[in-house]
């Protein structure tokens, strides 16, 4: 059984438990997949198993955190459901009132809501696609203002939502407040409107596969030498077109990914460092001998990650042996996985146009040990669309198809 069929299923028996949060809480369990119950819950989330629904509704943001957010934007009523894969406590804050109340108390990390539950599958109702979860998430982790103004998230994730009155037009109805209450009354009503609102859906997998954790002891003993190179492995492009009415939409999250969680995330980053530095020393000991490895430096490593490159290496050009300048950006995802640039790093490949380049290190697999990748030039990537979030650069979709 599909992952929508499972989920309108399992709504239609009344099984379905009911979620209820601020929106802007939502976009943190559309970058972690995972949603958070208080301590009064503690019983109804203790008795959470695998294959469990719950329905995800949102309320108004909470205008004490967020800034920027229109009341045009309509968002109460349900934009999402998800299926259990576990449940697990929480160690740090994570939403938005949590970390920017956290500022204000004596102790360390506010505890709101510290019962976990995690998500294998999520169909999320709204245009999830053109909300950068991971950095949008980065923010909230790093907010040291009162607000924060994630009005554009907002309004995206509250697209295509199942608001209260398309509900209560066809005979359902529930209690607008609290947390873990299964939706019984009606439920199949809820179930035809969902089915709908479905067709527009994006199914989001947060533990499709299963990598080694990389710990720091891992990251010691890390031996670049034992990866297979795959070879070069260019984006598709496409014109970006809208999707289907007919099909859900399907993004995929490797569960490594979903662990890590923010898109710098170090050990991954330093993994891709690491092959990429070692391939370059090989690379230049064959052009231009032994005498010119010790010109590789992993800047990053060894002066910090604020130069706007990790790596320094040389090139031979018409004017001689030069310096050129490496930016490695890793994911475990495909070569058409969008990647995240710093402005510093924008800056830097603006002023050395002609000896700077982003090798993009994808489908790297920790387990087999192999990975594929490919380049872009300064100038390349400078042309490419980028959404300002820092700078999400759109890989594999035509210049004028983005907005």
């Amino acid at each position: 059984m599909d992952i929508t069929s499972r989920i309108l299923e399992e709504i239609a028996k009344g099984k379905a438990r009911k979620a209820n949060g601020p929106i802007e809480h939502w976009l943190t369990t559309l970058a972690t997949g995972f949603w958070g119950f208080d301590a009064d819950k503690e019983g109804i989330w203790s008795e959470l198993k695998e294959g469990d629904v719950l329905v995800f509704q949102s309320i108004p943001p909470n205008t004490n955190f967020v800034m920027g957010h229109s009341p045009k934007t309509k968002t109460s009523g349900f934009i999402g459901a998800g299926i259990v894969e576990r449940i697990s406590k929480k160690t740090e804050p994570r939403w938005l009132s949590e970390v920017i109340e956290g500022q204000n108390l004596s102790v360390l990390s506010p505890m709101m809501w510290p019962n976990l539950v995690h998500f294998s599958d999520v169909l999320w109702l709204g245009n999830v696609d053109q909300i950068p979860a991971q950095a949008v998430q980065a923010m909230i982790d790093g907010c040291t203002k009162e607000k924060l103004d994630l009005a554009i998230h907002i309004a995206h994730l509250a697209s295509n939502h199942l608001s209260l009155n398309a509900m209560k037009d066809v005979g359902f109805t529930y209690a607008p407040m609290g947390t873990g209450g299964r939706l019984k009354k009606n439920a199949d009503k809820l179930a035809g409107l969902f089915k709908v609102q479905a067709q527009l859906a994006t199914h989001v997998v947060y533990s499709a596969v299963d990598q080694p954790i990389l710990t720091q002891l891992s990251i010691n003993n890390f031996d670049p030498s034992a990866f297979t190179y795959e070879g070069t492995h260019q984006p598709t492009k496409s014109k970006a077109k809208p999707p289907s009415t007919a099909e859900v939409k399907g993004t995929y999250l490797s569960k490594r990914d979903y662990l890590q969680e923010a898109a710098d995330n170090q050990s991954l980053g330093l993994v891709g460092e690491l092959l990429v530095f070692e391939r370059e020393k090989q690379r230049v000991r064959i052009e231009h001998g032994e005498e010119y490895v010790s010109q590789v430096v992993h800047v990053s490593a060894t002066e910090g990650d604020g130069a706007g490159y990790d790596i320094r290496s040389v090139r031979d050009t018409v004017s001689g042996i030069i310096p050129y300048y490496l930016e490695v950006k890793t994911t475990l995802g495909g070569a058409n996985t969008a990647f995240f640039i710093s402005e510093n790093e924008v800056n830097f490949a603006a002023t050395n146009r002609q000896s700077y380049e982003i090798v993009r290190v994808h489908s790297l697999d920790i387990g087999k040990k192999k990975y594929k990748d490919y380049r872009l030039s300064a100038s390349e990537l400078l042309g490419m669309p980028k959404t300002p979030v820092s700078y999400r650069v759109n890989v594999g979709v035509e210049p004028d198809q983005c907005e």
